[in-house]
């Protein structure tokens, strides 16, 4: 490909059929009004082409891309554009988003000096992200769907217009609407629920009012976008018939802009499911390369770190559906059962797992100690264990420490392994 750009003729006339293949995907995926509402800025060709620093991509276009691409998952939601900058139609909005990926991606690998099939890398690395964004605007919607577990998202203007006093709202249980709704993915029965109010302007309000102001979906959004650019495939995951690898420099840029906007400093290769919920994410939440984050889980302010340097899976992993205090700590191959509630000021570490329904109350500490001579054994908790506030789990031993199913240890325990794995109260 030519040296002084990256739009030269051969792009050009490759880039024809592999946009109409994408916009006849993608068309039936947007409703007219969804088309109307978006909002494509546009970048001159030439700055995209311009390399900066040591070849990677300008900073500033990478928040302009990333804003154009929460458009097509939500339009409407980030760009403001006079009449005279959008794009003219569909196509061309489609088009101006895809040339403008991949001229990332290919200063991304221009950076660690790779052109060789340079086109190609690009091409299939920018079209796989449009291929997938029909799957990126579920995942966006379920996450925004999954903000309304926020008590707030029935703020003073909603409760107002609903005629709602301090009273009845103490006794609206919303909650568990939302929940059954991620369940199901179906939120008939939660729109039923809003029916006693104004119909579905209760649930158009909220969903506005997440979409508007909360910033946790956008976070998701643009780890999405960051985990995408780190996956292989067998050139199944677009038209180009290429196979797609992993983009250098790109995706870890994606997540700093996450932090830098969000304080949310999630490694782009962590796994997380959709309809995920993060609280108050400009509070500080980390998590690191080989993370797993189930679906439906609630997340306030927290750490999930690792305690190793070695590659291997070194931070924890967190079912589906689990809730996630502020200030919580996990530390390492930590797992932590579906449905699980981890309590604020929470400190877990090292070879632990829970089971399904464990409630880890707030200030506890459960973890594993080990020697320079002795690896220990893990501790397990098991299904519906309720672990008190202010309680010590600790495991020196090398055999496992079990807490048996629905174990109630009372508040300010120290437990200890017995030497046969079971656990003994130190008073």
């Amino acid at each position: 490909m030519s040296t002084t750009t990256l739009f030269d003729s051969h792009y050009e006339s490759r880039k024809r059929d592999l946009l109409q293949q994408t916009v006849e995907r993608l068309r039936p995926e947007y409703s007219t009004e969804e088309v109307e509402a978006l909002r494509i800025d546009r970048v001159n060709p030439a700055i995209l082409s311009q390399r900066s620093g040591r070849g990677f991509v300008n900073r500033d276009i990478l928040e302009t891309v990333l804003g154009n691409l929460l458009e097509c998952v939500a339009p409407g939601s980030h760009n403001a554009l006079n009449q005279r900058e959008q794009t003219e139609d569909f196509t061309s909005a489609i088009g101006e988003v895809a040339d403008q990926i991949y001229a990332m991606v290919a200063q991304s690998f221009l950076a660690v000096g790779i052109g060789q099939d340079l086109e190609d890398r690009a091409l299939a690395a920018a079209y796989a992200i449009l291929w997938d964004l029909p799957e990126l605007k579920r995942r966006s919607w379920w996450n925004r769907f999954a903000s309304m577990k926020d008590p707030a998202v029935w703020d003073a203007y909603l409760l107002a217009a609903c005629g709602i006093q301090d009273s009845a709202l103490r006794e609206l249980d919303f909650a568990i609407h939302i929940d059954a709704a991620i369940a199901s993915r179906d939120t008939a029965a939660y729109r039923e629920f809003l029916r006693q109010f104004h119909g579905d302007s209760v649930f158009d309000y909220q969903m506005q009012l997440v979409m508007s102001t909360y910033p946790g979906w956008r976070v998701l959004f643009y780890h999405d976008v960051a985990h995408a650019l780190t996956r292989s495939d067998d050139g199944d995951a677009g038209p180009t018939g290429f196979r797609r690898q992993p983009v250098p420099l790109l995706p870890r840029a994606i997540s700093e802009l996450g932090g830098r906007y969000y304080q949310a400093d999630i490694h782009p290769e962590t796994r997380i499911g959709d309809a995920t919920f993060l609280d108050h994410p400009h509070r500080g939440l980390t998590t690191g390369q080989t993370g797993i984050i189930g679906s439906g889980c609630h997340l306030l302010p927290c750490t999930l770190g690792g305690l190793s340097r070695r590659l291997h899976q070194r931070h924890p992993v967190i079912g589906d559906c689990v809730f996630i205090g502020t200030d919580a700590d996990l530390f390492g191959p930590v797992r932590i059962g579906d449905h699980s509630i981890i309590g604020p000021s929470v400190e877990i570490y090292g070879l632990v797992e829970t089971g399904p329904y464990c409630r880890v109350n707030a200030s506890v500490v459960i973890g594993t100690v080990k020697t320079d001579s002795m690896r220990p054994g893990r501790i397990i908790l098991g299904e519906g264990v309720v672990v008190g506030d202010g309680t010590i789990i600790e495991n020196r031993l090398e055999t496992d420490l079990t807490i048996p199913d629905r174990a109630d240890i009372p508040a300010r325990s120290l437990v200890v392994n017995d030497g046969c794995g079971q656990p003994k109260y130190v008073h």
